[in-house]
């Protein structure tokens, strides 16, 4: 019998199904994997960095690094949560 995700219920089904648990960082390196193989786009919607900062990604992906993306300097201040949190840590913002 084969199992669907709808009729796996427990731990013991999901074991008896076959499912191999594997970390993030292997599942992102196993699809770029395939991603390269086909030919298909590795990072639709991302544009402007091709020669630049993907190949850096890339790399570090296949080798399984850790990696820390930051956004451009000055486009977030500090407390910009706050209000998403329901907490503030001064009364100004």
């Amino acid at each position: 019998m084969t199992s669907t995700p709808e009729t796996i219920r427990t731990v013991g089904q999901l074991r008896a199904s076959g499912h191999r648990q594997r970390t993030v960082k292997e599942e992102l390196r196993d699809n770029l994997l395939a991603r390269m193989r086909d030919g298909s786009p590795r990072f639709p919607g991302i544009v402007g960095y091709d020669g630049t900062v993907l190949p850096e990604v890339e790399r570090a992906i296949l080798a399984g690094h850790d990696m820390v993306l930051l956004g451009e300097r000055g486009r977030a201040r500090p407390g910009s949560s706050a209000p998403w949190s329901g907490s503030s840590t001064s009364g100004r913002r």
